[in-house]
């Protein structure tokens, strides 16, 4: 073989290797390039579901219970200025209307919370029983 060939065909093999370099190097940085979208998408969805759980679902857990409550006060009761029920008769009449309407009932304390918030009247609370109010008779 002739030593200009030899020298024109190391030259290819050189000018192939870097043409092979740097696929490799264009194919590394496409990778790294995926990568770091990989852990700016996985590190968003955390954030998304950390929110959802600590914000959304709270938020649509109190709604729910409010609307159990603002429901069962407007579908069983009747305003009554001199209206009285026993606390505990309230709380088991909002206990059986959830039973009846496929409702999780809240705790007798949250109900008591969130029922002395209504409004149209609103009910008071005065030794042991809710006053403003008298239940529908079935």
């Amino acid at each position: 073989m002739d030593p200009t060939e030899q020298t024109n065909n190391k030259e290819k093999m050189i000018k192939n290797l870097e043409l092979e370099l740097n696929d490799l190097r264009q194919g590394r940085t496409t990778l790294k390039d995926y990568y770091c979208q990989l852990e700016q998408v996985t590190k968003k969805e955390e954030a998304a579901e950390s929110i959802e759980e600590e914000i959304v679902r709270p938020q649509v857990d109190d709604e729910k219970e409010f609307d159990a409550i603002w429901q069962f006060h407007e579908e069983k009761l009747i305003a009554d200025p001199v209206g009285c029920v026993p606390l505990a008769e309230m709380y088991d009449a909002f206990v059986q209307f959830c039973k009846k309407t496929s409702i999780h009932p809240v705790d007798i304390s949250a109900f008591n919370f969130i029922f002395a918030r209504m409004e149209n009247p609103q009910p008071t609370l005065d030794k042991g029983a809710w006053n403003g109010y008298r239940l529908k008779k079935i």
